[in-house]
């Protein structure tokens, strides 16, 4: 039975589901630009960061509202999206896409988990130069282009949230809204491969080739369709391909944790 045939039990229940998911999204995303913008008034991204936090919190007024507002619609938002990413990949909706809208959509999920990012750094508690440090520490590890990529991003020293303010406040929500707007035995077998993988390096690694599947998948089956593929052959490589990236995903979510909790 085809997953997108609306005529299967409780088909019409998730049709609706999906086409609610990006309305409530979009209303999260516009909660959050508006609390945004009256934060973005009253914070200063140089000096003491913390101590401007917590005057925005407790001297402005309502100042704490709008923070609780910006923070869970943000959340809210970007898990959203995720489940929307995820519904699609799961029922195959992207091969009922124009080229490139399903790239867009991933593209702008990963810029919403950086602008999340860049969020936890503003915040100048001891856990965001914690975050700003790891992100440094794994961005510099990328051979020849590490450290200058990583200054792309944060800048050491006393400009340490210059950069992640200019990031989250303007080129981030712009880019976003014209994204938007235009759409266990398989471990045994490998553990001594993942032993020689440095974490670090497995960060960069698994994160891109999980990327790359996913952004090929239309491609792949209307290459298919073109070349001549027998249906059943092009289901297989599109099954294949699928499996791919959730063996990528468990590859490095069994390789962070491992790092995390059992290594000392």
């Amino acid at each position: 039975m085809d997953l997108l045939s609306t005529n299967r039990p409780g088909a019409r229940i998730s049709v609706g589901v999906s086409a609610t998911l990006p309305r409530l999204g979009l209303s999260a995303l516009f909660l959050c630009l508006f609390s945004g913008l009256v934060l973005i008034f009253y914070y200063r991204p140089m000096g003491n960061v913390f101590q401007n936090v917590e005057e925005i919190t407790t001297l402005v007024p309502y100042g704490w509202f709008f923070r609780q507002l910006h923070f869970a619609s943000g959340q809210l938002f970007v898990i959203l999206m995720l489940i929307h990413a995820v519904d699609h990949f799961h029922r195959r909706r992207y091969r009922l896409y124009p080229v490139g809208q399903w790239q867009r959509l991933i593209f702008s999920l990963c810029l919403c988990f950086y602008t999340l990012f860049t969020g936890f750094i503003l915040k100048g508690d001891k856990e965001s130069f914690f975050a700003a440090r790891i992100f440094m520490n794994i961005a510099g590890n990328i051979p020849m282009v590490g450290e200058p990529l990583s200054r792309l991003f944060i800048l050491p020293g006393e400009n340490l949230f210059f950069l992640p303010y200019l990031y989250h406040c303007f080129f981030l929500p712009i880019l976003i809204l014209y994204l938007i707007r235009t759409h266990p035995w398989f471990f045994l077998g490998i553990q001594s491969l993942l032993k020689t993988l440095p974490v670090t390096l497995a960060g960069i690694i698994f994160p891109a080739l999980f990327l790359g599947c996913v952004l090929i998948l239309p491609y792949v089956e209307k290459a298919g369709g073109k070349s001549g593929f027998k249906k059943s052959r092009l289901r297989i490589v599109s099954r294949g391909l699928h499996w791919l990236i959730v063996l990528i995903f468990l590859l490095y979510a069994f390789l962070t944790l491992k790092a995390a909790f059992w290594e000392p």
